[in-house]
């Protein structure tokens, strides 16, 4: 009994909504084949502008003296050597980095480095130590010259002197 009931009720749905469907189907069948009426809009007429700056420097272009220091900044006499080797004290700042003694061993002096890690590093003259490139100049009995090598927009490679001293009250 149960499933004529559910027949009778499912019977009486779908045929209203077939019908619905078969209308809609054949309306689509009447339809002209072909393709979509293409609809044109009229574009309101352009005028030309003056445009007060077009002397001046493009806004997207680096200004000349920038721009020059770009192009000659690969053949400038004060850039680092890129194919060197790093040597173990530029792995680190410079501010890091402690004098800590000098000593001299026959006609060489050297000095005595210390590392933020707790080592001591000797180093001679032309030794590199800092991340600017830096390399020893001079060292004497409390002192030691280092010169750096420090790239700008506007300048190109410049070379910066920097010393470390021996700091008498951490002794």
């Amino acid at each position: 009994m149960p499933i004529i009931v559910l027949a009778i009720v499912l019977s009486g749905c779908a045929e209203t909504e077939l019908d619905q469907l078969e209308r809609t189907l054949a309306d689509i069948r009447q339809s002209p084949v072909g393709q979509p009426p293409v609809i044109a809009f009229e574009l309101p007429e352009s005028h030309n502008l003056a445009y007060l700056y077009s002397d001046g420097r493009s806004p997207f272009l680096p200004p000349e003296p920038t721009a020059q220091g770009i192009a000659n900044r690969g053949g400038s006499a004060l850039a680092p050597d890129q194919q060197r080797t790093p040597e173990s004290l530029e792995r680190f700042p410079l501010q890091e980095l402690r004098l800590v003694g000098t000593m001299r061993m026959g006609e060489r002096q050297v000095a005595m480095i210390a590392t933020p890690d707790g080592n001591v590093t000797s180093v001679k003259e032309g030794n590199y130590m800092g991340t600017a490139y830096g390399r020893v100049e001079h060292i004497n009995g409390q002192e030691i010259r280092v010169s750096e090598r420090v790239y700008t927009q506007s300048e190109g490679w410049q070379e910066r002197r920097v010393s470390l001293v021996i700091n008498e009250s951490n002794e």
